[in-house]
């Protein structure tokens, strides 16, 4: 059984900060334990916007705390996200992420990720196996 906490994390390579200082993900799993996906808990800095496009990866995300949108660019739709809120991004959606509030987010990924990655420059994370 895997069991962690997010003070665990803080101020280890679990904590993982965007080089833009928009967002902090605490990585609570990752591909080395092995579960088929990856788990954070992300904060998302008010008044950031965040170019995000998981070309590699699906991702789910559910709010427990703040206010902000989700813009997918392809037809410039937004949808709000507030507590209570999860969104899919099931078709590898090109989208700004924008926080309102200090957002804070848990994310599923798959594949998992490895660990320190950061948004490459066309908003995506690396392929699982190093290609992007």
């Amino acid at each position: 059984m895997l069991v962690r906490t997010v003070d665990e994390i803080r101020g280890t390579g679990r904590e993982v900060f965007a080089e833009n200082n928009n967002w902090v993900s605490l990585r609570l799993l990752l591909r080395d334990d092995n579960m088929g996906f990856s788990f954070h808990e992300t904060t998302i800095f008010a008044g950031t916007e965040t170019h995000i496009w998981y070309k590699n990866h699906l991702e789910a995300v559910y709010c427990i705390e703040g206010e902000g949108e989700v813009e997918t660019i392809e037809d410039g739709r937004k949808y709000p996200i507030r507590p209570g809120t999860m969104y899919a991004l099931d078709d590898n959606d090109r989208h700004y992420l924008r926080a309102f509030t200090e957002l804070r987010l848990v994310c599923v990924f798959n594949p998992a990720l490895a660990g320190r990655e950061v948004h490459l420059s066309d908003g995506s994370y690396p392929a699982a196996d190093g290609e992007s």
